[in-house]
């Protein structure tokens, strides 16, 4: 970045930048509608931000996805620790609450990185998060029925639903602004998914 731009500018770049990722997605997004959102001219964008390359990973840091990759790690630790996906004590509600803020609060960033990031580095962020989902879930398996092998059919399954749980948030937040809609749509979501979970590991188990 050649300058520094003054606060109000750099929040309107920022806050339209955002929306033309997600909107757009990484190869699609151009600066000129970028700056058409923000209000600016193309030329004022360039001069402090050489190429969109570096807009981008200024509005979508390293740091950023690696705190999304801790909180849900955090979530998805509290959930393997419940007796059951249906059970869960106040550390996990906590950790979901956690997660679903920082959803809330970056929604047009979250949606980049699982959706809209073709092209860029953070490309592989989707599959990373299903990973991030799939390997504690499971080692629970593993350890509740250390009998049974984890079949290639399980997996399958279970990769099948993390990567519809992408899809699934994705589309709740891309579909809904208003906080209290986003709750109720994310708690109608998450008590589907973990009844469903239940049932997968009875199955797995059987």
């Amino acid at each position: 970045m050649a300058r520094q731009l003054n606060e109000q500018v750099r929040e309107r770049v920022f806050r339209a930048a955002e929306e033309v990722f997600a909107e757009a997605g990484y190869q699609g997004a151009t600066m000129a509608a970028i700056a058409t959102r923000a209000g600016v001219s193309t030329g004022n964008i360039y001069r402090y931000f050489e190429h969109k390359d570096a807009l981008f990973y200024a509005v979508l840091p390293d740091e950023f996805a690696a705190q999304f990759l801790r909180l849900t790690r955090r979530r998805v630790q509290a959930l393997v620790r419940a007796p059951a996906p249906t059970e869960l004590d106040a550390g996990a509600e906590e950790r979901g609450e956690e997660l679903l803020r920082f959803w809330i609060e970056h929604r047009w960033k979250v949606i980049t990185l699982l959706d809209r990031a073709e092209g860029s580095r953070h490309e592989p962020f989707a599959e990373t998060f299903v990973r991030e989902l799939m390997r504690p879930s499971l080692a629970k398996l593993r350890k509740d029925a250390p009998q049974r092998r984890v079949s290639p059919v399980a997996r399958f399954v279970l990769q099948t639903i993390f990567r519809n749980t992408v899809r699934t948030i994705v589309s709740i937040l891309e579909s809904h602004e208003d906080e209290a809609q986003i709750r109720k749509a994310f708690q109608g979501f998450w008590s589907y998914q973990l009844a469903g979970l239940s049932g997968f590991a009875k199955w797995v188990q059987s």
